[in-house]
């Protein structure tokens, strides 16, 4: 049994243990925390100072310390994770600059008697929307396995028309194909549609409201990638390089767990503020009275939540409503 489930966002096994422990009793001191987790003295001391450095425990007094609700530790781990991706592509991206020295150091020592540089391998800048198209249709082309996709919000009418033809070609060809949308972008009726129409010839999607960059991935070797994530589309970064393709495809499967099905059933707005209130408040009956309910109402929409999610008990479901995108 795997018992460092939250490795993927940080976390040694060590650190879980006594995050989870601290969730379970909050208050407990450095000795009863180490009794707690089945360690030593010195391992919980680290630990908990590594955790109060993450920023999901804090000291409450001299030898106390609480762990952050789960909602607001996952949120602050998740960006985090995300955080180190996006910059070590932007250290990759940024190493062009150091090109020109790389070369007149080679010329120095091995002078080319053709005269040739060679650009940088693995990153190519190009400009224009009619030139990115020409990319993806090319490496469209050209896949042989698999096309991974994000996409961010709500898709233009022109982009939409340009990606039917070649998505619809590249699953009837029989190649596999993964894409990851914003809810955002299933709310146009032209989308949905659309994806109802590749969900039908054999493309798996999922559906998330968490950021997504945009992003398109061919055959895991090649990468198309939103120059300015946050602004406008027609700048983009080709990427073949192998340490910035491995962060990438790391990057998509995180991000395809924690998304759900692209049409699967999403909780009611009630459901959605009981899952939020459940995670931030010990109590029932403070929890019911925060949302100005019952307390068996309260715990009636607990119930229902827990059979929906598939948990045993109530830490499980904000886990796994914080997977899905619920909360």
């Amino acid at each position: 049994m795997n018992d460092n489930l939250l490795a993927v966002l940080g976390l040694d096994s060590h650190e879980e243990r006594v995050y989870r422990a601290l969730l379970r009793a909050p208050g407990l001191g450095t000795a009863e925390v180490a009794s707690a987790c089945g360690v030593t003295s010195d391992h919980a001391r680290a630990s908990l100072d590594s955790l109060q450095t993450l920023g999901i425990v804090t000291r409450t007094g001299p030898d106390a310390f609480h762990g952050a609700d789960a909602q607001t530790a996952f949120d602050h781990l998740s960006q985090q994770r995300l955080l180190r991706a996006q910059l070590e592509i932007r250290r990759v991206a940024a190493s062009r600059t150091l090109l020109e020295g790389l070369l007149a150091d080679e010329r120095a020592g091995r002078p080319d008697p053709a005269g040739s540089i060679r650009p940088l391998e693995g990153l190519e800048r190009i400009e224009g929307l009619d030139r990115i198209r020409a990319h993806i249709d090319a490496l469209s082309h050209s896949a042989r396995e698999e096309r991974l996709a994000t996409h961010p919000g709500p898709i233009g009418t022109d982009t939409l028309d340009a990606s039917r033809a070649a998505e619809r070609k590249h699953l009837r060809r029989g190649l596999r194909m993964r894409t990851i949308l914003h809810h955002a972008a299933l709310e146009d009726e032209q989308v949905s549609a659309h994806a109802g129409q590749l969900a039908a010839l054999g493309a798996s999607l999922r559906a998330t409201d968490r950021h997504l960059g945009r992003i398109l991935v061919f055959d895991r070797r090649i990468a198309l990638v939103a120059a300015n994530p946050h602004g406008t589309t027609d700048q983009a970064l080709i990427i073949r390089h192998p340490v910035l393709m491995a962060q990438l495809l790391s990057l998509f499967e995180h991000q395809w767990e924690r998304a759900l099905p692209a049409f699967a059933p999403r909780p009611t707005p009630t459901e959605q503020q009981v899952l939020r209130t459940m995670a931030r408040v010990g109590k029932d009956e403070a929890g019911a009275r925060t949302l100005g309910i019952s307390v068996r109402t309260y715990r009636g929409h607990i119930a229902e939540l827990l059979r929906q999610l598939g948990a045993d008990n109530r830490f499980q479901a904000a886990l796994e409503a914080r997977d899905r995108g619920w909360i």
